[in-house]
């Protein structure tokens, strides 16, 4: 068994939203990159047996927002990281974590069956990771989304409702990493 940790020297963990309502024009679908995260997988050969994840809610920043009707600001983007962090309870539950409860060999990748935690809810969530080697090296990607309230989160709203973070959301993670031997 050989246990490996990747975190953001190795790759990106993004959270992309979107907007919706009659005034969805007017709002920014963002781009969310976490600076604080970190991944552990054990291995059994070249094939993991264990999953997690960790990222602290402290770290975010607010990349880009596409759409709207004017660009976002340093001050707009400060706000939306303390809009976030209020929303997804973060001075209670600092931190978002997965862990697996099985993995099995999945087409070019691996389902990974876990359970997440946000905001001090724990649910299942199905993780497809895609796996490519080449040369001793293994990109490895995923694209989870995420219902908000199924956690409990209330996604953003504004202009008396006109305008809406949409409930789901998408976390993203890209690493490149040394395969295990």
């Amino acid at each position: 068994m050989e246990t490996m940790t990747i975190g953001p020297d190795d790759g990106t963990l993004t959270l992309h939203t979107g907007v919706e309502g009659r005034a969805a024009k007017m709002g920014h679908a963002l781009t969310i990159q976490m600076h604080d995260w970190s991944a552990t997988a054990t291995f059994d050969g070249p094939d993991p047996t264990e999953l997690s994840l960790r990222t602290a809610l402290d770290s975010l920043e607010i990349v880009s927002g596409e759409g709207g009707v004017k660009a976002l600001t340093e001050k707009d983007k400060v706000t939306i990281k303390d809009s976030a962090l209020d929303s997804l309870s973060a001075s209670k539950h600092p931190e978002v974590t997965f862990q697996s409860r099985s993995i099995t060999a999945s087409g070019d990748g691996y389902a990974v069956d876990g359970e997440l935690s946000v905001a001090g809810k724990t649910s299942a969530c199905m993780v497809d990771l895609t796996v490519q080697r080449t040369g001793g090296t293994a990109t490895v990607e995923a694209v989870v989304p995420i219902v908000q309230t199924d956690y409990g989160i209330k996604p953003y709203s504004g202009l008396m409702g006109g305008l809406k973070v949409k409930d789901r959301v998408e976390v993203q993670i890209s690493a490149k990493v040394s395969e295990p031997a």
